[in-house]
């Protein structure tokens, strides 16, 4: 859905679903610009000089005798860098201090890193945990709410921030010298005393379901999430951080207090100062923000890295309306603290570290299939991955994957080349101190030689370690890690158009092709249990179809018989992770199949339309085609708007349906029957009392992915001599998703049949 705003693309999966379940309406960079201190940026004329002046009037061409040779000039003579050793200390609680003096400004960096409270350490079943933990962390604790530790860091000009990594969690501060004791009463407030109120969590998880329901969808993240599943097999480090739709619906409170409780402790705990602090001074906050926080036992598990795999194994999930194909390449890595680490640094800019390397250069600027192409190590505390990543379009998927290997096979085999190795050495040593300049940046390189067990010296010497690698040397790491006898390759794509290329092309790999509807992240192959299918006994049969049966009457039986079409006018609230939004629907249905819906929302008009075969939609964005998967939606849709499709289809003796037996369903133990839809098998609740429909559960598909839904209508009223639901409420994963209340119904008012076609493009 190119071209729909982030916002759009959120309201429009609102539509969809809540039109399946009663028609009612989900990496941006940043535009950079002059700086507002350049005057010639800003639009000011400069000053032209008298030499340039004199040449306006020539012919612009190079004169004769002249040849212009594209160089790029020689690197600079080295600077020399120093990072001042740090001074540390280890509190009675077990928390180790590290403190780097620079008094050039008056600003001071605090970080806190808990090395037993990383993604890793997730508890089984409950993937995403710790970031979940780590992102309430700053939503209010014992003295203060969320709004007041905002308004308070903010109210002294510094940034307080958590987040959970692979290997840790990480608290940052950064503050004025001034404030530093406000900063540090803050800091530790939120490490120590998080009160993880239900509130938080639960706006914490819906924003999560959202942000996970739209990555479901990506063949970009999925094409990574893959890559680390299958590269790291049977490892926590395999596992995606942020969980998935499936785990995030299982944190509760009572598991986030507990991991907090269980994992966080001092002496597994670092905190490094950086800035305008003295060792003395750092010891004493130090101790006196987190000398009081409790030593405690914590559970270890053993970390090893997983075997390396064998062959070459391509990996493909079948996405058919991707028009781009996503593809990873790459095998198990190395450790942070492994001796090849700088070499490979090295050997990898050159092969994919830059804009200039073999693979961007290659792929994107000589052959023009894709707008970037990269290569990258990515190195842990136990274990790490190498990878080669690119996009291009569906018919370029062979020769780019092709191209990628042969890349990564000449490397392999060559290693670089003098001028290489001059440039990627002169550009990874003269970087550094740059990156290594602020506060910020000082503290993560102290903590950064703790975690992971390197050399003492080992930041201050980066630079001198970076230019002493030897041509010999990258040759002989590239000959181990970027030969393509043992590769995993991941694409993500529409298969049919590329499937019989690639197996031309790859004979001799193994092969395992995962359809996207029945991808999981979390599942050992990678694949969902096929769902046991209901048994299909008559008994079933009979009751199933008699519960509907007796709805169908006591919601108006013949009367419903000559309902052809309806018209429903809704209006209610959305619930979306921006924050709640009005809505108005008019949905239109000729029974049985037409589907037209109408959303008025805040930022304009948004139409849907089904003709029995295909489907559209017409957003402020423009107008597009739905993917065949809709055409479910929009039968499912026609069927449960009011129950209405559906009592008719009873009636007509075309519905087939299973009896499952009774489940609580608003407080009253309701009569359950599946019915095996187009768009999935839907449970059908009905009241014990009424015999009406009261609810519904159902997958439902949406730009942003699938989603478990509930519906549940309720406030039956008369419409002439019919029961219709006045009341629909939706949970989108366990989470309230909208409320609607009915406002208008028009009966066969017979509409044109043009609305349900797509309109011609303006």
């Amino acid at each position: 859905m190119t071209g729909i705003t982030a916002r759009a693309r959120w309201i429009l999966a609102a539509v969809v679903i809540v039109a399946a379940a009663g028609w009612l309406p989900a990496r941006a960079q940043e535009a950079s610009g002059a700086s507002s201190g350049n005057p010639q940026a800003a639009g000011a004329a400069a000053p032209v000089p008298a030499k340039a002046e004199a040449q306006k009037g020539g012919s612009g061409q190079v004169p004769a005798g002249v040849k212009l040779e594209s160089k790029m000039p020689p690197a600079a003579a080295a600077h020399a860098f120093h990072l001042p050793k740090a001074g540390s200390k280890t509190l009675p609680n077990g928390l180790r201090v590290f403190v780097v003096s620079d008094h050039r400004e008056p600003a001071v960096a605090v970080k806190l890193v808990v090395t037993s409270a990383g993604a890793v350490n997730d508890p089984a079943g409950l993937t995403g945990l710790a970031v979940m933990t780590a992102n309430l962390l700053t939503q209010g604790t014992e003295k203060r709410s969320a709004q007041q530790i905002a308004n308070e860091i903010d109210f002294v000009g510094g940034t307080l921030a958590a987040a959970a990594e692979k290997d840790a969690t990480g608290v940052s501060l950064a503050i004025t010298k001034n404030n530093l004791k406000t900063g540090m009463d803050l800091m530790s407030d939120v490490v120590l005393h998080p009160t993880f109120k239900q509130d938080e969590i639960d706006r914490q998880r819906q924003q999560l379901l959202s942000a996970l329901q739209v990555q479901s969808a990506d063949p970009d993240y999925l094409a990574t999430a893959v890559f680390d599943r299958v590269v790291y097999p049977g490892s926590p480090y395999g596992l995606p951080s942020d969980g998935t739709v499936e785990t995030a619906t299982k944190f509760d409170r009572d598991s986030i207090v507990k991991f907090h409780a269980g994992s966080y402790a001092p002496n597994e705990a670092l905190i490094a100062f950086a800035g305008d602090i003295t060792p003395e001074e750092a010891f004493e906050l130090a101790t006196r923000y987190f000398g009081g926080w409790e030593k405690k036992e914590v559970a270890h598990t053993a970390r090893q890295a997983p075997a390396a795999g064998s062959g070459v194994h391509l990996w493909v999930v079948d996405k058919p309306d991707a028009v781009q194909t996503q593809i990873r390449i790459g095998r198990l890595g190395i450790r942070r603290a492994d001796p090849n680490y700088i070499p490979l640094l090295v050997a990898n800019r050159i092969l994919g570290g830059g804009y200039n390397s073999r693979l961007n250069t290659e792929v994107r600027i000589n052959k023009g299939l894709t707008y970037g192409a990269n290569s990258s190590f990515h190195s842990m505390k136990y274990t790490g991955s190498f990878d080669a990543g690119t996009y291009t379009r569906t018919e370029a998927t062979v020769e780019a994957t092709k191209l990628m290997v042969e890349l990564m096979t000449k490397m392999a085999a060559e290693g670089g080349t003098p001028a290489e190795m001059d440039f990627a050495r002169d550009y990874l040593a003269g970087v550094y101190p740059i990156q290594s300049e602020t506060a910020t940046a000082v503290a993560n390189r102290v903590l950064e030689v703790a975690i992971y067990d390197l050399p003492a010296d080992y930041a201050d010497t980066y630079p001198d370690r970076i230019r002493a690698v030897s041509i010999e040397k990258v040759k002989e790491v590239c000959a181990q890690y970027f030969g393509a006898t043992n590769l995993d390759m991941v694409l993500v794509g529409n298969a049919k158009q590329f499937r019989d290329g690639l197996k031309s092309a790859f004979p001799a790999a193994k092969w395992d092709e995962i359809s996207y509807d029945r991808l999981d992240l979390l599942a050992p192959d990678l694949q969902k249990p096929k769902e046991a299918a209901v048994e299909a006994t008559p008994a079933a049969s009979k009751r199933g179809d008699e519960i509907v049966r007796a709805a169908a009457e006591a919601a108006g039986g013949a009367a419903l018989q000559s309902v052809d079409d309806v018209q429903i006018t809704s209006a209610g609230t959305a619930h979306a992770p921006q924050g709640d939004f009005p809505i108005e629907v008019k949905y239109t249905i000729v029974f049985p199949d037409r589907v037209r819906s109408e959303a008025k929302l805040p930022f304009g008009l948004m139409v849907q339309g089904f003709d029995g075969k295909s489907g559209w939609a017409s957003t402020p964005q423009g107008l597009m085609d739905l993917p065949p998967e809709y055409a479910g939606e929009s039968q499912r849709a026609a069927a449960l708007s009011g129950g209405w499709g559906l009592y008719k289809l009873a009636l007509a003796g075309k519905l087939k349906t299973q009896y499952l037996g009774e489940e609580d369903w608003d407080g009253k133990k309701a009569a359950v029957v599946q019915w095996n839809a187009q768009a999935g098998p839907i449970k059908l609740y009905f009241d014990p009392d009424t015999h009406l429909l009261a609810g519904a559960h159902f997958k439902a598909v949406s730009p942003q992915g699938a989603s478990e839904t509930d519906q549940h209508w309720s406030d039956y009223r008369d419409v002439q001599g019919r029961k219709l639901p006045y009341a629909s409420v939706i949970f989108r994963n366990g989470t309230k998703f909208s409320e609607t209340k009915v406002q208008k119904v028009v009966v066969n008012s017979k509409p044109d049949a043009a609305l349900f076609s797509k309109p011609a493009a303006q």
